[in-house]
């Protein structure tokens, strides 16, 4: 008997649940991959060039932005957001290791959610095995984005862009240390997703435990 038919009928709030959750940490940790805002400092008072028409600027995994004051009577603002294209701007092994290790960690998120979907419309008579692997897929999501985010704030000081604008004399910017920048939405997102996808490995355990007691049960009344 099927997902919709079998143990879904037993304990349909958790599966949902599950689902759900699935879907919104894919989503936010894939809007954090692409953010530019990992990092951000008010630099309306900054003496570089490249960033003195901004009034903040931002900086990300694969991009980089920010409020943009453009010149005139009416004074706009705007966000400006710009992707890194080539692997070569990322001039040392961490920064593509980082980004590397936290697109593995979303594969693992996106193959637990291909795994909801298959249990959902496709008839599978061991459900109980395939939500232990989504339990495995789940823990290796939330170890490779714990690590990329650890290995960010380890390693950032030593990203060109990052040390040019965070370091300041009140302040030293080095290995968790923010000097003066300070953390924006995006980090905050990913240890976010983390934390879901640590949640989502005891709710597939206690909907793995149901499932096998459930088939458990079924086999003793046909005896």
């Amino acid at each position: 008997m099927g997902c919709c038919g079998g143990c879904c009928r037993y304990f349909p709030c958790l599966r949902f649940t599950i689902g759900i959750l699935t879907f919104l940490a894919f989503l936010m940790g894939s809007l954090s991959l692409i953010s530019p805002a990992w990092l951000e400092r008010d630099v309306k008072t900054t003496d570089d060039s490249f960033y003195q028409d901004y009034n903040t600027y931002s900086y990300g995994l694969i991009s980089s932005g920010g409020e943009l004051k453009v010149d005139g009577s009416d004074n706009v603002t705007k966000y400006t957001w710009s992707f890194n294209t080539e692997w070569d701007q990322w001039d040392k092994l961490e920064e593509k290791a980082i980004m590397i290790i936290f697109a593995s960690g979303m594969l693992f998120i996106l193959v637990s959610l291909w795994n909801i979907a298959v249990t959902e419309c496709v008839a599978i008579k061991n459900q109980g095995t395939l939500l232990i692997m989504m339990v495995i897929w789940n823990i290796l999501g939330a170890l490779c984005l714990t690590a990329a985010i650890i290995m960010f704030c380890a390693t950032w000081h030593k990203n060109t862009t990052l040390n040019d604008f965070c370091s300041d004399s009140s302040a030293e910017f080095k290995a968790f240390s923010l000097g003066a920048c300070q953390l924006s939405w995006a980090i905050y997102g990913a240890v976010a997703t983390a934390c879901v996808v640590i949640f989502l490995c005891g709710l597939n355990i206690i909907a793995a435990y149901r499932a096998k007691t459930q088939r458990r049960d079924a086999a003793f009344r046909h005896m």
